[in-house]
């Protein structure tokens, strides 16, 4: 005999209420979607050359075909910088030919590019001088993060200002010092009706999720959006009373989320993305295991002096399995309470590289042996890929090995012999080879971060 739970009942309730809102939501975003030409054109052009080969072999398996996704190895698409997922790189066309991100299920990846534009009534060939001396050289700035929650305002903010403040520096800095006022505009012919402002234009590109059953991709699809509405809403306020600041415009040029980056059998089309640093360009991409990846040790001159590093040659970039290793880190450990309210401990996305910045950076974070992932690696490949993925029927065939190499990789070493531990007053060097534990006192700041400098076209260095 079975009694009845009200609790269930009002669960049930709640997770069907919740259910309706979220397809009323999707039908409103796929209707505005729709209804700007310049926006679906766009996806589709973006999607179009792999969403027939997906749909081809949906009804045999849900697993996403790339086939049509151009692969990226450390040989075929110049200088490659690989963001994971949790992480956010900048760069300027001096710094990479290729920011990259992949493995993209329920994620986003985000992308934006942003050079200087005029706001002007003046002729064409004034207006191409000042756009030439203006977006030559590193007037170009890039950026792409791996977005898995819908919770990274701050850090979208965070990148756009840094947009602004990089193209508005680069104004101050190849302005004339002749007045403060002609640092931002400029008169032509002695005619003062004719005024020029820069403008700095920031091309938005989305892509990712699917049609989940859970609706965690239109969670994070109404997250990154909300996110960028706020941000524009921001400027525009600001733009409103310093009428001689540059003007931010931010254009959403590809939005290929939730019902459009779907193949009608619930497996997303595209799930990496590439953004061109120098055009500003995106295609679907997927970084291949880069059969010329390999490591060796060399004497090299850094900082300098002769030293023996060790350096390895993939797209995917240096490291990955401690990169990948914060994302278990940080749910096994609870690093930062990411349901804090507490501002220090909001979800960051870690950025790993900076415009103007040599090194490619991997921030300290705390790990160690733990049962956890011992006891994942006892399961079988269908309950490890049950247990550790929020998507689990449309991952890769590589998902599982990749899961199981990062858990080795954790039970085998610890932070404390990955991260070197900034010297303090009065401390001997000998702590650098202390045996730590799980008790052993941790803080990010006390470590200093790995840092890489790249060698070659794909090739990175560890640098001390």
């Amino acid at each position: 005999m079975t009694v009845d739970d009200p609790d269930n009942h009002d669960a049930a309730w709640h997770q069907r209420s919740r259910t309706t809102r979220q397809l009323q939501h999707l039908f409103e975003l796929d209707l505005y979607l729709s209804s700007v030409p310049q926006l679906a054109a766009s996806t589709r052009q973006l999607l179009q050359s792999s969403s027939s080969s997906t749909n081809s072999t949906a009804n045999n398996h849900h697993h996403n075909n790339s086939n049509n996704h151009t692969v990226i190895t450390s040989s075929n698409s110049g200088r490659v910088i690989n963001v994971l997922q949790g992480e956010m790189a900048h760069c300027t066309p001096s710094q990479a030919d290729v920011l990259v991100s992949d493995d993209a299920t329920t994620c986003h990846i985000l992308g934006l590019w942003s050079h200087l534009g005029l706001d002007y009534s003046s002729s064409t060939a004034r207006r191409d001088q000042m756009q030439q001396q203006h977006n030559g050289g590193d007037g170009k700035l890039a950026t792409v993060a791996h977005i898995d929650s819908p919770d990274y305002e701050d850090c979208i903010r965070d990148a756009v200002d840094l947009h602004y403040r990089y193209h508005s520096s680069q104004l101050s800095s190849s302005s004339s010092s002749s007045s403060k006022q002609q640092q931002h505009q400029t008169r032509l012919n002695g005619d003062d009706s004719t005024i020029i402002l820069p403008v700095i234009k920031l091309s938005i590109h989305l892509m990712g999720g699917y049609n989940d059953n859970d609706g965690t991709s239109h969670e994070i699809t109404q997250g990154v959006l909300r996110a960028l509405s706020n941000i524009s809403d921001g400027y525009i306020n600001r733009q409103q009373h310093h009428h001689h600041q540059p003007r931010l415009q931010m254009i959403l040029q590809t939005c290929a989320v939730s019902s459009s980056n779907d193949n009608g059998s619930g497996c997303p089309i595209g799930r990496g993305l590439a953004l061109d640093v120098s055009s500003g360009k995106v295609y679907l991409t997927e970084v291949g295991e880069d059969v010329e990846s390999s490591s060796s040790s060399s004497s090299l001159l850094l900082d300098n002096s002769t030293t023996v590093v060790t350096t390895s040659t993939s797209a995917k970039g240096p490291d990955c399995l401690l990169r990948q290793a914060r994302l278990w880190a940080s749910f096994i450990f609870n690093n930062g309470d990411n349901d804090s309210n507490d501002d220090d401990n909001k979800r960051r996305l870690q950025i790993i590289h900076h415009p103007n910045d040599e090194y490619l950076y991997i921030s300290p974070f705390y790990f160690a042996s733990h049962p956890f992932p011992h006891r994942m690696l006892a399961l079988n490949d269908a309950l490890l890929l049950q247990y550790t993925s929020s998507s689990p029927e449309v991952e890769k065939d590589n998902f599982v090995r990749c899961v199981r190499e990062t858990f080795r990789y954790m039970n085998g070493t610890s932070c404390f012999h990955v991260f070197k531990k900034k010297k303090m007053m009065n401390e001997d060097d000998d702590d650098d080879e202390k045996d730590y534990g799980l008790d052993d006192w941790w803080d990010d700041e006390d470590y200093s971060p790995r840092r890489y400098r790249r060698v070659g076209l794909n090739g990175w260095a560890a640098v001390a």
